[in-house]
């Protein structure tokens, strides 16, 4: 998870598709912008709906050799990403739990 530079609230890696791109394509590249990490395996696991908008929830793995580079995000919206509980930030998160689709998933598996 990182914080976010905006509010200084945790979140996790993700954010919206460009026109046209599929899910799994969406996941990946924003991996790559805010952590500079590549993707060695993708699963999507949940799919809902907030609203008008779909939420894809993937697992994906990576490379534990791999660096951490936020130098690609265009957003500059984290500094730093970590290993987080969530159940310890819960009071500090960008995305309230109740309504955070990815971080129930983590919480239930």
């Amino acid at each position: 998870m990182g914080k976010r530079n905006d509010n200084k609230k945790w979140t996790q890696p993700g954010g919206h598709l460009d026109k046209g791109e599929c899910p799994y394509a969406g996941a990946i590249r924003e991996l790559k912008e805010e952590t500079g990490l590549d993707a060695t395996d993708t699963k999507l696991v949940k799919v809902c709906k907030n609203g008008p908008i779909m939420i894809y929830v993937f697992e994906m793995k990576v490379d534990c050799d791999q660096e951490i580079d936020v130098s690609l995000d265009p957003d500059k919206e984290c500094d730093a990403w970590e290993y987080t509980d969530p159940n310890e930030v819960r009071e500090e998160l960008h995305v309230p739990l109740e309504d955070n689709a990815v971080l129930k998933y983590w919480l239930d598996n």
